[in-house]
């Protein structure tokens, strides 16, 4: 996925009222965030990020909650050597959202972020 195409992606969920405007914005800067990071202008396989993110954040603005992820998942997730940058990048993430975010969403994302640290820096064997 390319900047243009989350932009797309993310003006079909605007159109549809599935995200809000703000959320829109902050997964745009993560994405140019991770970017840099990754030193790459396409990050393989971001689209189940960069759909959940806006689409968690606008949960979060609507009070709306989600259930926790298997703690399994979780375990073997903070275990994975992706684990501490992916949680570099939801710092930023809530940095740019300017409050926290529940615990469960942040579960989610941990997940997401290491899933796709690992797809994009190697490892994924």
């Amino acid at each position: 996925m390319i900047l243009t195409e989350l932009k797309e992606r993310l003006d079909i969920l605007l159109t549809s009222d599935v995200i809000a405007t703000k959320a829109a914005d902050v997964a745009v800067v993560a994405f140019i965030h991770l970017q840099s990071y990754l030193k790459e202008d396409e990050i393989d396989q971001a689209e189940m990020l960069f759909t959940h993110l806006p689409m968690a954040l606008s949960r979060i603005e609507k009070g709306e909650k989600v259930e926790a992820p298997h703690p399994d998942l979780l375990t073997e997730v903070r275990n994975s050597p992706h684990s501490a940058q992916a949680l570099k990048e939801i710092q930023y993430v809530q940095t740019l959202w300017e409050e926290s975010l529940p615990q469960e969403e942040l579960d989610y994302l941990l997940i997401h972020y290491a899933t796709l640290l690992q797809i994009n820096e190697g490892g994924n064997e």
